[in-house]
């Protein structure tokens, strides 16, 4: 699968091209935040939105997001205007992972240097999205399996593995990961080389079709597990087609949105 991220959303590929669809009247925006000269955004009503938006130091961005109903809670900040990392955690404030994602919302979080990062903002009912990139879906975890190769560990090739402990571990089929965030805390990238593009392997828990409000295009917006909730956008085009309990692995592009204009707080 090629990266036509906007494809994937049920969008034309161009993104100007969608933009000359959008009717004025469906757009919303804040023009009072500091820091930002203006936040525009068009939400579609399968579960997606366009994002436009200009800070005031004059560096301008586009984003596109996907949402559905899993929600996570999260303390985040900006690397770069739009590109937040997100700490995921429990219930119990215990620290899951941390990820890239582009957001919809930058208005919402602090931007900070690499050199001085302070409080982040915190959000307990965020929407954490994944755009396929590069994935392959299997109809259920035994055909993933039959194309893993199981972990290397001295400790499982004996006979002292503790009753109940699988004999073959696996990474997946619910992972997560950003590489991009390990680059830029190596020193082997900067915030603004980054990118939301992470490696995803995940349960599908709902599968539904749903259609583009802006061109009539269908797409798969999925409830996914990748150890944490996730709204996952695969291509209607995807074969084999997602069910419930199939495994999609691969690489996704990381969104996210604190809801903000699902809220209506917009102007």
């Amino acid at each position: 699968m090629e990266e036509h991220f906007l494809e994937a959303i049920g969008y034309l590929p161009d993104w100007q091209a969608n933009l000359t669809l959008i009717d004025r009247s469906a757009l919303r925006g804040v023009q009072t935040k500091s820091q930002w000269e203006h936040v525009v955004v068009y939400n579609d009503p399968s579960g997606s939105a366009l994002s436009l938006f200009q800070s005031t130091d004059g560096v301008s961005g586009e984003s596109f997001t996907v949402h559905g109903t899993p929600r996570i809670c999260v303390e985040a900040w900006q690397l770069t205007p739009g590109l937040v990392e997100l700490t995921v955690m429990d219930e119990q404030g215990d620290v899951l992972t941390k990820i890239l994602a582009q957001v919809d919302d930058p208005h919402m979080y602090p931007l900070y240097p690499l050199k001085a990062v302070g409080e982040p903002a915190r959000y307990d009912d965020y929407y954490l999205g994944a755009i396929a990139v590069d994935v392959d879906v299997f109809d259920n975890e035994d055909a993933w399996k039959k194309t893993q190769t199981p972990l290397a560990s001295p400790t499982l090739a004996t006979e002292d593995v503790a009753d109940g402990f699988p004999g073959e571990m696996y990474i997946g089929p619910r992972f997560v990961t950003s590489p991009w965030l390990f680059a830029v805390y190596g020193g082997d990238a900067t915030a603004e080389e980054a990118s939301a593009i992470s490696m995803f392997k995940a349960v599908c828990k709902d599968v539904e079709i749903v259609v583009n409000q802006l061109t009539g295009k269908q797409w798969y917006r999925i409830h996914a597990d990748c150890s944490i909730p996730v709204t996952l956008a695969l291509p209607i085009t995807t074969t084999p087609a997602p069910k419930v309990g199939s495994i999609v692995d691969g690489k996704v592009f990381l969104t996210g949105t604190t809801g903000f204009w699902l809220d209506h707080h917009g102007s």
